[in-house]
């Protein structure tokens, strides 16, 4: 993540189609979420990790939201 974008990793999945529910999830709820290196998760089905990263504004939010929806953030992601 670079400190000039702004954004933050919320979580790393494995899985494209996971990855395409949590940013709905997030969506839902008005947070916008990206994936940066989005198309190497494709060509790769997400052997490397895909991250999903939120506005640093947004990043407890979206952390709530996630584990509300038994959805946990690893203990290294969380501040």
């Amino acid at each position: 993540m670079s400190a000039s974008s702004g954004l933050r990793t919320l979580i790393e999945v494995q899985n494209p189609l996971e990855a395409d529910l949590i940013q709905s999830l997030l969506a839902g709820a008005g947070i916008k979420s990206f994936i940066p290196d989005a198309n190497l998760g494709l060509i790769y089905g997400g052997t490397l990790g895909i991250k999903i990263q939120v506005l640093a504004a947004d990043w407890s939010q979206a952390k709530a939201l996630l584990e509300a929806h038994d959805h946990p953030i690893p203990e290294e992601k969380r501040v």
